[in-house]
């Protein structure tokens, strides 16, 4: 399952630069969510306890976070859908010249056109690697960590906090090469 990951990695390096902006943005897109819930807990904290301040300054900064947001979330699927289209491209080209210097005469005539979908939809499976897989956990990532630094005076806490949720991202990353098997052997079966 790694060497199928670093395989297909590696076919993309050309992209790399377009693979980690879209995890950049979506990284910073993630970050201000998180700065948003923190900032209006803080403001409507302040303004209970009666703060005037407090909660007048956390309101404030509300406002040019909530005007980011939208634009971050519209940059972050620009950014990474055109990340995934390139990296798609690059990897039906890589294909189709391999076939093509394997198979001078073509496939035949039989069902050649079946062959074709089969391989433009295997391809095609690949944007869920970087749209639903490495982006988020990578994003994910970034915000425990931003977490755990913004704690660091407080050791006690950030692993409370970081510990959790570390852990929530770890554990698909256990339950995957299972999932793989058990999906290899009921296909196997079929």
């Amino acid at each position: 399952m790694l060497r199928d990951l670093r395989r297909t990695l590696g076919l993309w390096r050309a992209q790399a630069g377009w693979l980690a902006a879209g995890i950049a943005v979506s990284a910073g897109s993630a970050l201000l969510g998180v700065a948003l819930l923190a900032l209006a807990g803080q403001g409507i904290a302040s303004a209970l306890d009666g703060a005037a301040l407090g909660g007048g300054i956390a309101f404030l900064l509300l406002r040019p976070l909530v005007a980011l947001r939208p634009a971050a979330r519209w940059s972050e699927r620009m950014v990474t859908h055109a990340a995934t289209f390139r990296a798609l491209a690059d990897t039906r080209i890589w294909f189709f010249r391999r076939l093509a210097d394997r198979l001078p005469g073509g496939i035949g005539l039989g069902r050649s056109g079946d062959l074709l979908g089969r391989l433009v939809s295997d391809v095609d499976s690949l944007d869920g690697l970087y749209l639903r897989a490495l982006v988020p956990v990578i994003s994910a990532l970034a915000v425990v960590l931003a977490g755990a630094a913004l704690l660091a005076g407080a050791p006690l806490l950030a692993a409370i906090v970081a510990l959790p949720l570390a852990l929530a991202l770890l554990l698909p990353l256990l339950l995957a090469p299972g999932a793989a098997r058990a999906a290899a052997q009921a296909a196997a079966a079929q």
